[in-house]
């Protein structure tokens, strides 16, 4: 902002700058504000722009000149000098005009108008606030009420809005109707909400304390229930600046708090279907722990409330959530985080159980990946009361049509049965869950078998039941002999796989086609369509694993038997494991070969040297057999499985081996691998 100088005569500078502030083009108006804010103005130019804000204001003409003008009277409340605006009587004029603005159909409008509130309050305190604050409310509870027409007054003011929309776009199929309603349909109630947001931002701490905060914070809590995502988004925006500026304290006229009533209304934000209203609800979080408790209460009542959520969002899908929750985790328990979860375990559990059967597939996830954390870190005994509910929880995403999800309950039951055998048996899990277990082994997608196979190997370790160890043993058996049953060409069962719509640009009369209507729905934070929840009953909507990848799952339970529960494993496993790794009768061999080359690092690693030098010549064919398939990712695991039997068993002895075999495909195509003789 420029300073006052003498008064020129003629300032034509500023005639075309103002011209650029109220043009078409956003980056015209950019241009004209930047302008702007270099000019050197003198009180001629200022009685000019009061007038020429004035007329702006005035809302006859097109939207872009109300906003130049809110942008210019923005730009003159930052520096320009109290005494100025005095005797200018530019505030007085504002002050009459500014509301009127938030009726503009024009968001941009609104959101200026707003900016413009917030430094009215800036620069004339409480008695300017008070005056705005009734009408803001009553905009926001206006738009509010629109949420709870009946239904079919509903549905045909959204019908007519569709209609208008339609006018101006062709394309728009009657299947938008929902979704146009969710978002154009509150825009007003999400630019009254940012206005409260300035409003509250520009006004001293210490004057808005003075301020009667209970319609203001009745408005906020319903905003942050809101069925409109941005709406949510934005409440929880505002719900954070009132937190800074102490709205958990009492009111002037009241001896109650809001500490633990926003506590609550917290919790439902970080546990919201969408990351973008999580993260919203995690910065007002962040802003709640940041602010002394007022007297009469202690931080440690609002713990129970909201650790439970904010550990689980160390877990989200949404990096930036993820990420900003584990900040606010060690800020907001001070390091001391297993502590109190151990302290208020009874709501954590509960929590994570309820968000085990969310509706949002990525919320599932997220609940086993903490339900796993908290049973592997905390002590056992607290543990103990709470297993049979964590397990049938778990035991219900074990079926999940996502899996992800499949993959992390599988690792947390794994991980509880591990720590509870003899519990889980006298529960009446006498095999603690195998049939469970072998049908991720099965399972259709690598990554929950490699979980699921992990997970056996540690309850085989815990458990040391010859029973169980035998179920396993012979279950890697049968899949390794039933690999003859694999057809030459698979593509799977189609007609049990989850689809996925491909997204295609479709105008005119292919824009209503019913084909792209009613279709899949697609989930928060995923690319991925909206998948449906387990059940108690084990019904699960992937496709059956084929044979190779059954014999997938045996082969790499074979690898972390050796590595995790290597008292127990079976030596004469490793010549069928061998011989089914180099059958090559069926087109996706490559991937069991690239398996079998890291089962075979892991045999190297979990057994004593000797034990696994008893099998070097038999592997050392199906590493040279890696080398030769297509798949490179098969050829890089055999390189780093060679690294690994270099190093545990010497390169030396490794190189004799190797250029000494019988089979002259090995010395061929590990040689190249080895590390340099010495």
């Amino acid at each position: 902002m420029a300073s006052l100088v003498g008064m020129p005569d003629e300032n034509k500078e500023l005639l075309s700058v103002l011209d650029l502030l109220c043009a078409p083009k956003k980056l015209d108006r950019d241009k004209g504000e930047e302008k702007f804010r270099s000019l050197t103005l003198c009180r001629k130019d200022l009685d000019y722009l009061r007038l020429w804000i004035a007329d702006k204001l005035e809302g006859f003409s097109n939207w872009e000149d109300v906003y130049g003008g809110l942008t210019v009277a923005n730009i003159l409340l930052e520096d320009t000098p109290d005494e100025v605006l005095k005797e200018l009587r530019l505030m007085e004029e504002l002050e009459s005009r500014v509301l009127e603005c938030h009726e503009n159909e024009e968001f941009r409008v609104r959101i200026a108008a707003g900016q413009l509130m917030g430094a009215l309050c800036r620069r004339s305190g409480l008695p300017v606030f008070k005056r705005f604050i009734p009408s803001v409310i009553q905009g926001v509870d206006e738009n509010l009420e629109r949420n709870i027409d009946p239904a079919a007054t509903e549905a045909e003011s959204s019908q007519r809005e569709l209609d208008l929309a339609k006018e101006r776009d062709v394309n728009l199929s009657k299947s938008s109707l929902t979704i146009f309603h969710d978002t154009a349909g509150w825009k007003h109630l999400e630019t009254w909400m940012k206005c409260i947001k300035q409003m509250v931002t520009n006004l001293k701490p210490e004057d808005f304390v003075q301020v009667e905060r209970a319609e203001i914070m009745n408005v906020i809590f319903k905003a942050v229930r809101h069925t409109n995502r941005f709406v949510r988004d934005t409440g929880y925006d505002v719900l954070a600046t009132l937190i800074q500026r102490h709205a958990c304290y009492c009111d002037p006229e009241s001896s109650e708090t809001n500490y633990l009533s926003i506590a609550h209304q917290l919790v439902q934000g970080l546990s919201d279907n969408w990351s973008q209203v999580r993260m919203a609800a995690s910065r007002a979080a962040r802003a709640f722990f940041d602010v002394s408790p007022p007297p009469g209460v202690k931080l440690a009542d609002a713990y129970p409330i909201l650790l439970p959520a904010m550990c689980l969002n160390r877990y989200d899908v949404a990096e930036g959530v993820r990420l900003y929750s584990q900040e606010t985790w060690c800020h907001a328990t001070k390091m001391e985080g297993k502590k109190l979860l151990g302290l208020y375990l009874e709501p954590v559990i509960e929590f994570y159980i309820k968000q085990s059967d969310a509706d949002n597939h990525a919320v599932r996830e997220a609940a086993c990946n903490a339900i796993a954390e908290a049973v592997s870190k905390l002590n056992p005994s607290i543990i103990r009361p709470h297993m049979k509910p964590i397990s049938d929880a778990l035991v219900v995403c074990l079926s999940d049509e996502s899996w992800p999800v499949r993959e992390a309950a599988c690792i947390a039951l794994g991980t509880l049965i591990s720590i509870f055998p003899s519990e889980m048996k006298e529960s009446g899990y006498e095999t603690l869950m195998s049939e469970q277990f072998l049908l991720n082994l099965c399972d259709s997608v690598s990554a929950v078998r490699g979980g699921a196979a992990s997970s056996v190997a540690h309850i085989m370790n815990a458990a040391l039941d010859p029973k169980i160890t035998q179920i396993y043993l012979n279950f890697i058996r049968n899949k390794l002999d039933g690999l003859d049953q694999q057809p030459r060409e698979s593509r799977g069962d189609e007609s049990s796989a989850v689809r996925v719509s491909n997204v295609r640009s479709l105008s005119g009369p292919d824009a209503h086609d019913a084909r792209h209507t009613n279709q899949i729905m697609y989930s928060c934070c995923s690319l991925g369509p909206k998948l449906q929840k387990g059940c108690k009953d084990g019904c699960a909507h992937q496709r059956p694993g084929e044979p190779w990848e059954q014999t997938d799952g045996a082969v790499r339970l074979i690898g972390q038997i050796a590595e995790s529960a290597s008292q127990l494993f079976d030596d004469t496993l490793v010549e069928p494991m061998v011989e089914a790794a180099l059958k090559t009768h069926y087109a996706q061999y490559p991937y069991l070969l690239e398996t079998a080359c890291r089962t075979i690092g892991e045999m190297c690693k979990g057994l004593a040297k000797m034990q696994f030098k008893r099998h070097l010549d038999s592997v050392l064919v199906v590493l040279a057999a890696a080398v030769e398939c297509e798949l490179p990712l098969a050829a890089v695991a055999s390189e780093e499985t060679v690294g690994i039997l270099a190093h545990r068993i010497g390169p030396n002895v490794l190189r004799g081996r190797i250029e000494n075999h019988m089979d002259s495909r090995v010395p061929n195509r590990l040689r190249g691998f080895l590390p340099p003789a010495f």
